[in-house]
């Protein structure tokens, strides 16, 4: 059970993450405003990237084998919202590198993923984030790529890929 400080510094988490969450949807609408942009349906508040997690472990990689590492979520598994109408995005995201001196440690790239569920961003800035995320996390690999497949909405598709061999 709860005592009453730990309800207290809940209460004060929430407060301050509603905050957050309102004035970078408030920011969102006042960028898209300035194109002309209006959202449309039911809007819900979204947090900034800032947000996301910014802890991903790795593991040393001690072999000299140069092996390509992929990692792939479940169709419609990574999901973050839109922020021009706080729907949801749904899509797959895929990794994949040759590890340098590490790899990445499968459940905190879970929970890293999962940590964009309540962000509103544009699909192709999500896919920058997560490129520089891990490109960051894991040191020198001798190349990544990030790629995020979304779902089709309003009959187009949305493919976007970051490859540190194009940088």
């Amino acid at each position: 059970m709860q005592n009453s400080k730990e309800q207290i510094d809940i209460k004060e988490h929430l407060q301050h993450s509603y905050k957050q969450a309102l004035e970078h949807t408030s920011s969102a609408l006042d960028y898209m405003a300035e194109y002309g942009i209006k959202p449309e349906g039911k809007f819900g508040l979204f947090f900034s990237p800032e947000t996301r997690q910014k802890e991903i472990h790795i593991m040393p990689y001690k072999h000299k084998a140069k092996q390509n590492v992929v990692y792939e979520t479940e169709h419609g598994e990574f999901s973050a919202l839109c922020p021009f109408s706080g729907l949801p995005d749904f899509g797959t995201l895929r990794v994949e590198y040759i590890p340098g001196s590490h790899i990445l440690e499968l459940k905190s790239l879970k929970y890293y993923l999962l940590s964009w569920r309540n962000i509103g961003s544009a699909q192709e800035d999500i896919t920058a984030f997560v490129y520089d995320d891990l490109i960051r996390a894991l040191k020198d690999p001798q190349y990544l790529v990030v790629t995020t497949v979304y779902n089709v909405r309003g009959g187009i598709n949305t493919t976007c890929s970051v490859d540190s061999r194009m940088q």
